[in-house]
């Protein structure tokens, strides 16, 4: 994965199972703290957060960041460099990974076409407390 593709983007689809997958956070890349196209970074300690409290009370994504649902999340890992020690995992790379199963075969059809590429899952930040 070069650096200009990585970020919330799709790594599979699965025409058998009907469920792509990929990342919905990127906390490092390559050893060094992701900074989005937004000019956030979510650290390791947050990503987990944040991925408990969406897999606990949401699982639902979104068409880029629109409109209502077009399916569920139903397969999901938080990837740190501790977590990935412990499961002999190598990657450059950590943060949440997901698998979703749109609602719609005409979804599927658009990640597979390369029309979405990436996922929106929601959510809002909170910044990060003064020290």
């Amino acid at each position: 994965m070069s650096e200009d593709e990585i970020g919330c983007k799709v790594c599979k689809v699965s025409d058998q199972l009907g469920i792509v997958f990929g990342w919905a956070m990127i906390s490092t890349f390559k050893g060094k703290p992701y900074v989005d196209t937004q000019g956030d970074h979510i650290p390791e300690d947050a990503m987990l957060k944040a991925a408990t409290d969406f897999m606990m009370k949401r699982r639902a994504f979104r068409a880029m960041h629109q409109g209502d649902a077009i399916g569920t999340v139903v397969y999901a890992w938080p990837l740190t460099k501790e977590l990935a020690a412990a499961f002999m995992i190598e990657s450059d790379t950590t943060g949440f990974m997901i698998g979703v199963k749109p609602n719609d075969p005409e979804v599927l059809e658009k990640f597979k076409s390369g029309e979405y590429t990436g996922f929106s899952i929601g959510g809002v930040r909170i910044k990060d407390e003064e020290m």
